[in-house]
């Protein structure tokens, strides 16, 4: 199955990268962005792997990228059926350690530091 992002999605792709280290250290898995990108069943795989890891900000990084691939309702429970019984979902993510906007706002700070220290 493909994943399909139009226009490309800029802050997946982001977290893809911010997740390759983690995953190599703690799991030995090197992780493919370009597939991870466009290889559902294979996003997935590494998804599911990344959310049972001991750091949490890969936990967070892999929460995002379910997010951004499944969708807000991806990782929600599912409403009781007529019989009353749940049916069966992944396990949730957990909840990132820092929020989205507060990682962002770093990255650019970053960035802009980087650009000033550049300037002549």
């Amino acid at each position: 199955m493909q994943l399909t992002m139009n226009p490309p999605d800029s802050d997946l792709m982001t977290y893809a990268v911010r997740m390759v280290i983690p995953m190599k250290r703690e799991f030995g898995r090197s992780l493919n962005v370009h597939q991870f990108l466009h290889d559902l069943p294979y996003a997935t795989e590494v998804i599911q792997e990344a959310l049972e890891s001991k750091d949490e900000r890969l936990r967070g990084y892999a929460a995002y990228a379910q997010t951004k691939i499944f969708g807000p309702r991806g990782s929600e429970p599912l409403p009781p059926s007529a019989s009353g019984a749940v049916e069966a979902l992944p396990a949730a993510a957990p909840a990132p350690a820092a929020s989205e906007t507060e990682i962002s706002e770093d990255l650019r700070a970053k960035a802009i530091a980087r650009y000033k220290s550049g300037l002549r």
